[in-house]
């Protein structure tokens, strides 16, 4: 059989991380390399080419869906004129149902965080997430205009597990409750950034 390209091989190696970050957010660390490398087109032997194991995918797909986020939320904060409305815009499409719907391309800490806290703490992926949880802690410490910018906030730490266990949760009930419980939470995150603008 003629080999594959090296252009092709990169190609299918990031096809393979982009598609292993919508498979696990929506399925869990459950899912087989025989589901991943189908769900790209490639056989199960072909995994091993590109990753030494199924950890080593976990722990990129982890680090690349934590950059997304982190992305997401500093684009917002660029397109925001207060850090007000970046805080009350990252709480409104977190706490969407177009989230809650679509787990697949939300954040992973509502959807992973029960699939890393089960794995040894020698896995890759441990540090991975602590390292995602902590750069989105540090971005909501910044707008929150606390006085240490080097030291996480109580209030980003309050604020990270609302949302995260907000979404959480709506997603384990029924529809109805599920959106109750995400505009409760949210019209209280509303309430508490409105005390950002007393203090500047």
């Amino acid at each position: 059989m003629p080999r594959v390209s090296k252009q092709l091989a990169a190609e299918n190696k990031k096809n393979i991380e982009k598609m292993s970050s919508h498979l696990l957010r929506d399925k869990g660390f459950g899912v087989s390399v025989t589901d991943l490398m189908h769900a790209v087109g490639l056989t199960h032997g072909g995994f091993y080419k590109h990753f030494q194991n199924k950890d080593e995918l976990i722990d990129i797909a982890c680090k690349n869906t934590f950059d997304q986020s982190t992305a997401k939320w500093k684009k917002i904060i660029q397109e925001s004129d207060t850090e007000k409305m970046a805080l009350d815009t990252i709480v409104e499409r977190y706490l969407s149902e177009k989230n809650l719907e679509n787990p697949s391309q939300s954040c992973p800490l509502s959807t992973l965080t029960i699939d890393v806290a089960r794995e040894e703490n020698d896995k890759p992926v441990k540090q991975s997430f602590d390292d995602g949880i902590q750069s989105l802690l540090k971005i909501l410490t910044q707008l929150e205009n606390a006085d240490d910018q080097n030291q996480i906030s109580e209030e980003a730490i309050v604020k990270l597990s609302l949302l995260s266990g907000a979404l959480i949760l709506a997603r384990s009930v029924n529809h109805d409750l599920a959106l109750n419980i995400l505009d409760s939470v949210k019209q209280f995150l509303f309430n508490q950034n409105a005390t950002i603008n007393d203090r500047t």
